[in-house]
């Protein structure tokens, strides 16, 4: 065998022994020293297409320093690292797949303080082929009292997860489902194009929801009923029509308002939860409503929308 040819053949097989799985878990868990901790049955990050699968994968950070506490885990797990995408100092996963994955995630660091941190939007991204038999335990210490919610029943396909707005991800689904806390349902999905779709929300109150249940209202203990079409105008922008329904715990009465309002995306480069409330108190904003409730309502979403941090 020419002495070229060889020199490939053995460079190829090192840069493959330091891409195994067991090496690699060997190395990150000496760089992550006290950080957090990674296990995965895996060959590893298999050349030259740069393909991983892995079986009982776990990740915890144990929140030593203060930080929030995550452990994660799951059966399965398939993805392809894009190659060509690395050149433009992007990191995107392919095909992702996942199955039977359930975190519990506590937050004790203020999610304001994250934003420095996240990446860019469009920066890091994982394109969803298929989540299924997957939820997500979160609890926030941050809030008094501490705010807890319960994501069942995760089912995703082709959707895409953007790591600096995540908020995205309810809307560039091809189909997506979960359960939110107690008896909340939400289903969210995109028409063949992917420029249009749809979602509903039903079963849960604003303050379960965004965690608002700190605040002394009426109106953040009634169940919402939200349906709402949407369409993306192009990459950045994305405008929202529909209809929002409140009723009461032991009310037979319920009010429906309707809402249209558009967003930009580079302004929802935050953490889910306050992406999340963001967009509520835009939704609020911009939903005709009536009378002491639309004074009321607008004027402390205002000022939620400033703590927030907008301006």
């Amino acid at each position: 065998m020419p002495f070229p040819i060889l020199l490939l053949l053995f460079g190829y097989l090192g840069l493959q022994l330091i891409l195994s799985g067991p090496f690699l878990q060997l190395l990150v868990n000496i760089i992550s020293f006290r950080l957090f901790k990674f296990r995965w049955l895996t060959p590893g990050i298999l050349l030259p297409g740069l393909w991983v699968w892995a079986r009982h994968f776990t990740i915890f950070f144990p929140g030593e320093l203060g930080t929030d506490i995550v452990h994660a885990k799951g059966s399965f797990v398939h993805f392809r690292i894009s190659f060509s995408n690395l050149f433009k100092g992007k990191l995107i996963f392919r095909g992702v797949n996942v199955r039977s994955f359930h975190m519990d995630y506590t937050n004790r660091v203020e999610s304001r303080k994250k934003i420095e941190y996240l990446p860019k939007r469009g920066r890091i991204q994982f394109k969803l082929e298929k989540v299924s038999h997957s939820s997500i335990d979160i609890e926030d210490k941050t809030l008094t009292p501490v705010f807890n919610i319960q994501i069942r029943d995760i089912k995703v396909e082709n959707g895409v997860l953007d790591a600096g707005s995540p908020l995205e991800i309810l809307f560039r689904s091809r189909m997506g489902s979960c359960r939110l806390g107690r008896e909340g349902l939400l289903r969210t999905g995109t028409l063949k194009g992917g420029d249009r779709g749809y979602l509903t929300l039903s079963g849960i109150t604003w303050g379960e929801l965004a965690g608002l249940e700190i605040i002394p209202l009426p109106l953040f203990k009634k169940q919402v009923h939200l349906t709402l079409e949407f369409r993306h105008i192009d990459e950045h922008h994305t405008d929202f029509e529909g209809t929002l329904l409140h009723t009461g715990a032991e009310e037979e009465e319920s009010e429906s308002y309707p809402f249209r309002f558009g967003v930009d995306w580079n302004d929802f480069n935050l953490p889910f939860d306050l992406a999340l409330r963001k967009l509520i108190m835009e939704l609020f904003l911009q939903t005709k409503l009536e009378g002491l409730m639309a004074r009321t309502l607008q004027t402390i979403a205002k000022g939620i929308r400033l703590f927030l941090g907008k301006d």
